[in-house]
């Protein structure tokens, strides 16, 4: 067709990313993120809201407290994560979709 052997186009010959990210450091969420949710279930839970705790609460409550754009179970992973893992504090969300 007219090509010659061993004839490259334009193409780049070794793939090297123009950015390389460090990630030896995991990603940590900020505390900020979650404050406004932190500072409602506090208010809403009082004393009791410390290490160790065990909050289970319907969805549609959890959503007045801390409001999320889309109305999902899986919305609020990022906080239970978080709350889990620096502030052992377990939440657990009860849909009526899935129960």
């Amino acid at each position: 067709l007219g090509t010659e052997p061993g004839f490259v186009s334009n193409r780049q010959e070794s793939a090297t990313p123009d950015v390389i990210e460090n990630c030896s450091t995991p990603h940590k969420p900020s505390p900020e993120k979650y404050r406004k949710d932190i500072e409602a279930l506090q208010e809403r839970y009082g004393n009791s809201f410390s290490t160790g705790f065990c909050i289970e609460i319907p969805l549609k409550e959890l959503l007045k407290l801390c409001p999320r754009e889309r109305h999902r179970k899986d919305s609020y992973h990022g906080l239970v994560s978080y709350l889990k893992n620096n502030l052992g504090i377990t939440l657990t969300i009860k849909s009526q979709k899935t129960k």
